[in-house]
C-alpha cells in the first residue's frame, strides 16, 4: 500500500475519536471591503464579485512571522512543518508530540479553516481541511503533480547508498509518471492472481492465534508483531511468489524472516524519529540515522538477492518459455523486471512498499479489528453476511465471494475514514488558485488534512462514531459536488495509492476469515492513534479471539 497519493512528512495527526469543533475565523476586512463602481454603468449588487484577499492576510501564528527572518540560521527542516521544541513554544505547552490533540488541529481551531505558516524553506505553507478547498487543489493540478517525500529516505539513497535516484515514491513529474505506467498493470494483475495464496496466509495467522492465546482467549500484548508477520508473508507471496514462514513459531532468531521483521520495525521507528525535529543528520550521521541506515541496509541486501534470482530465472528461460512468459504465473517482481524497470528503481520501490506499504496495511487492519471488537452489533451483522457467502470455515474465499460482501467493504471504508493510514495529503501548487477568498500563489506547499476532513459533521452524521451503514447508502450523503473529497484514505488523482486494490483485498480476506472463525472482543482502554509517519495504535492490541460455537 505504498502511498503514492501523498505521504506527507508532517508529524501530526488528528486522532481523537471525539470530534472537536472546527473554528472558522472571519476576516474583519471582508465586511469592510469597498468596491469601485464604474461611472459609465452601475452593476447590480448581486453580480459584483469581491476582490480576492492577498495571500499575506491568511491568518496564522504570529510567532512564526516574527521568526521567519531567523530560519536561515536554523538547520534545514526539509518538508517538516515543525519540530517538537517549536510546537512547545507555539502552544505554550498545551500540546505534546504525537498525542491525541495535534498541532495542526490546534491551528485550525485557533485560526480557522485555512492557515498560513511562514515558510522555513523557500515557500510558505498553507493548511486546509474543507472538502471544497481540497477539491480546488485537485481540480487545478497538472498531469504531473508534485507532493512531499520522506527526506531521510531520500538522503539515505542519494548520499549514503549513492543511488541515481531517491526512488519511485520520491520521484516527481515525468519520472514518476514513467514508473507508474510500468507498475500499474502488474499491480492490477497480481491482486486477482494471488487471492488463493493470500487466503492461505490468513489461515496461517488464524492457526497462530489458536497457539498464542491464553486461557482467557486473549492474545499477547505483542500481537502487533504477529500482524506484521502476516503483512510480510503476504508481501513475499505477491512479490516473490514465495512462502518464507514469518508466522512459523519455530523460526530461529537468525532466520531471514526474523531479520526482516526486526529491520522493518527498526526502520519504521527511526524513520519517524529522524523526520520529526531538526534534521541534523543532513550534516552528520546521528545515532538515529545510523540505526535507520543499518535497518535499510538489511532490507536492501535481501531485496537485492531476490532481484538477482528473478533476473537469473528469466534470463535462463528457454525461447519457448519466453514466448509464453506473460501467460505463466509470474510473481510481481518478475512482472516488473519484464517491464524493463531499472533494478535499482525496483529495489527502492520494494523497500518503500515494505517500510510504508506493509506498515500501512497492518495498522489499518489493527484499527479495523478494534472497531469491530468495540461494536458487537456491527460484528454480528458482518458475520451473518460472511457465512451467507462462505458458510464453511475451511471454505477458501475467492474474488467473487469478496465482491458479494458489501457490508465488509463498508466496515473497511468506515475504519479508513476514522483512521486513514496517512492523515495528510500534500501538493505543490503548479498555478495560483483562490481558496476561501484568498489568492494562493503558484509554488505554495499545501497540506490537506484529510483525516479532519472525513470527520466533518456536515458530511457525516455523528462523524466520530463507527457506522459502516452510512456507506451502504452513500448516495444519500452526496448532496453536493464536494462529497467525493470528504474521505480520501488512498489519496486522489494521478498520485493516488498504487497498492489500493492489494491493500483492500488483503484486509477483506483477513477480516472475513477472522470474523468467521472468532468473536473478537476488546476489554481495555480506548485505542487511539499516534502518528509515526503512519497512523499507529497507541496501545497494545489485547484482543480476545473467542471460538464461535
Amino acid at each position: 500500500m505504498t502511498q503514492s497519493h501523498a505521504i506527507p512528512t508532517v508529524s501530526a495527526t488528528a486522532t481523537s475519536t471525539k470530534a472537536m469543533p472546527l473554528l472558522e475565523t472571519i476576516n474583519s476586512e471582508i465586511t469592510a471591503e469597498s468596491f469601485k463602481i464604474p461611472i459609465s454603468k452601475v452593476e447590480p449588487r448581486a453580480n459584483i464579485e469581491k476582490a480576492s484577499l492577498p495571500f499575506e492576510e491568511i491568518p496564522g501564528p504570529m510567532i512564526l512571522k516574527l521568526w521567519e527572518k531567523y530560519w536561515k540560521y536554523v538547520p534545514l527542516l526539509g518538508t517538516q512543518l515543525f519540530c517538537s521544541l517549536l510546537i512547545s513554544r507555539l502552544t505554550q505547552g498545551r500540546l505534546s508530540w504525537n498525542r491525541n490533540v495535534t498541532p495542526i488541529k490546534f491551528l485550525f481551531d485557533e485560526y480557522g479553516c485555512i492557515v498560513r505558516i511562514n515558510g522555513p524553506l523557500v515557500n510558505d505553507i498553507v493548511m486546509i481541511h474543507r472538502p471544497e478547498h481540497i477539491a480546488e487543489v485537485f481540480k487545478q493540478e497538472s498531469k504531473l503533480p508534485i507532493r512531499s517525500g520522506i527526506d531521510i529516505l531520500q538522503h539515505y539513497r542519494l548520499n549514503h547508498h549513492k543511488y541515481r535516484s531517491a526512488g519511485a515514491f520520491s520521484l516527481q513529474s515525468s519520472e514518476w509518471l514513467e514508473v507508474k505506467k510500468k507498475v500499474d498493470q502488474p499491480f492490477h494483475e497480481i491482486t486477482s492472481d494471488y487471492i488463493e495464496k493470500l487466503d492461505s496466509v490468513c489461515d496461517e495467522l488464524i492457526n497462530r492465534i489458536h497457539n498464542i492465546r491464553n486461557r482467557q482467549d486473549e492474545v499477547p500484548t505483542n500481537f502487533h508483531r504477529e500482524l506484521t508477520a502476516w503483512g510480510m508473508e503476504c508481501f513475499y507471496v505477491t512479490m516473490f511468489n514465495k512462502h518464507l514462514g514469518f508466522l512459523d513459531s519455530t523460526s530461529k532468531s537468525t532466520s531471514e524472516a526474523t531479520k526482516i521483521i526486526n529491520a522493518l520495525i527498526t526502520a519504521h521507528t527511526y524513520m519517524s524519529r529522524c523526520e520529526t525535529g531538526f534534521q541534523v543528520w543532513r550534516f552528520f550521521e546521528t545515532p538515529f540515522a545510523k540505526k535507520l541506515y543499518a535497518a535499510c541496509d538489511v532490507l536492501d541486501e535481501i531485496i537485492g538477492k531476490y532481484i538477482r534470482q528473478a533476473q537469473t530465472k528469466l534470463q535462463t528461460s528457454s525461447k519457448q518459455e519466453k514466448s509464453t512468459i506473460e501467460k505463466r504465473n509470474l510473481s510481481l517482481l518478475e512482472k516488473m523486471i519484464i517491464q524493463h524497470i531499472d533494478p535499482n528503481d525496483i529495489s527502492i520501490l520494494l523497500m518503500d512498499m515494505i517500510i510504508l506499504g506493509v506498515q500501512a496495511i497492518i495498522n489499518c487492519e489493527a484499527f479495523l479489528l478494534y472497531f469491530l471488537a468495540k461494536n458487537p452489533r456491527i460484528q454480528k451483522r458482518l458475520y451473518n453476511e460472511i457465512i451467507s457467502i462462505s458458510p464453511k470455515i475451511k471454505y477458501t474465499l475467492t474474488k467473487e465471494s469478496l465482491e458479494n460482501m458489501p457490508y465488509l467493504k463498508a466496515c473497511i471504508k468506515e475504519s479508513l475514514r476514522l483512521r486513514p493510514a496517512f492523515p495528510y495529503l500534500t501538493r505543490l501548487l503548479p498555478s495560483a488558485i483562490s481558496l476561501h477568498g484568498y489568492t494562493i500563489p503558484k509554488g505554495t506547499f499545501v497540506i490537506m488534512a484529510n483525516q479532519i476532513t472525513s470527520q466533518r459533521e456536515e458530511h457525516f452524521e455523528d462523524p466520530e462514531k463507527y457506522q459502516p451503514e452510512r456507506w451502504l447508502n452513500f448516495d444519500e450523503y452526496a448532496y453536493n459536488n464536494y462529497q467525493e473529497y470528504s474521505c480520501l484514505p488512498f489519496g486522489y488523482g494521478v498520485r493516488s495509492c498504487l497498492g489500493k486494490s492489494m491493500a483492500e483485498t488483503q484486509m477483506m480476506l483477513l477480516t472475513a476469515k477472522l470474523v468467521r472463525e472468532f468473536t473478537i472482543e476488546y476489554d481495555y482502554a480506548e485505542i487511539r492513534s499516534r502518528f509515526l509517519m503512519i497512523n499507529v495504535p497507541n496501545r497494545p492490541l489485547r484482543f480476545r479471539f473467542v471460538n464461535r460455537s
